[in-house]
């Protein structure tokens, strides 16, 4: 996480959770030097992404990794050498979608020529939504759609390209749907589910706003504010929740 060290507890949870190594703005700025610090929250994602290959080429194999960006958080800028190249958008988080993207293709292209590259699952996610234009993203239910992808440079199955639009998910799923695909048998405790081996009608979401609890399983989500069920919408007939 290319913020200063100790930000959102990240380095506090990283070491509680086992990570062997961090990596912040200060092992950044001791790599590579002052410079590429937004003014506001951490690193540009360009050069964090690819600071972030260069690590796992020093990661003896197997290995679990992850990383938090920051360039599509507010005040939404990107950087001044991308003004006039990256269009402003309708809103001022898309030119940082935009930028956020490029990052990402930067990342890959730089990633392939590990050799740890061919032999690695990415998981590719977001912690929660943000500016929307489309009022589908402004429901109580839409507020919580971030996109789960899965992808292997080898493209075998499961992790195929395709679009899933059946199964319901949520983060706590990707745990135990990678122990599912790399076949560990021992026992660990899990809340979420694999999105392997679960059938499409079984799976299920649970989230929480504004003092209601939200369960999602089928066409539907049901709402209970903690003593009674307060509403049943059909989401994916009724993505407004107008009845």
């Amino acid at each position: 996480h290319g913020a200063p060290n100790g930000s959102m507890g990240f380095q506090a949870f990283a070491r509680t959770t086992g990570f062997k190594e961090y990596y912040g703005l200060d092992e950044y700025t001791a790599d590579k030097g002052e410079g590429e610090f937004d003014g506001t929250w951490a690193i540009w994602d360009e050069p964090f992404f690819e600071f972030y290959a260069e690590k796992m080429d020093n990661i003896k194999e197997p290995f679990a990794t992850a990383m938090f960006s920051a360039s599509s958080h507010h005040p939404f800028r990107i950087p001044e050498k991308y003004s006039g190249a990256i269009a402003e958008g309708e809103l001022p988080i898309h030119k940082c979608v935009t930028y956020t993207d490029k990052a990402l293709r930067s990342f890959f292209e730089k990633a392939k020529r590990g050799n740890w590259f061919d032999n690695t699952i990415f998981v590719i996610t977001a912690d929660h939504s943000n500016q929307t234009k489309s009022a589908r993203y402004k429901t109580s239910s839409g507020f919580f759609e971030v996109p789960i992808i899965f992808y292997s440079p080898d493209a075998e199955e499961p992790f195929t390209p395709g679009i899933d639009s059946c199964s319901i998910a949520q983060q706590i799923d990707i745990m135990p749907t990678l122990l599912d695909y790399l076949g560990y048998d021992k026992e660990y405790v899990a809340f979420g589910k694999s999105l392997l081996s679960t059938p499409a009608d079984s799976t299920f979401a649970v989230n929480y706003i504004n003092d209601v609890y939200q369960y999602y399983k089928g066409d539907y989500m049901l709402q209970f504010d903690g003593q009674k069920s307060i509403a049943l919408y059909n989401v994916r007939n009724d993505r407004l929740l107008t009845e």
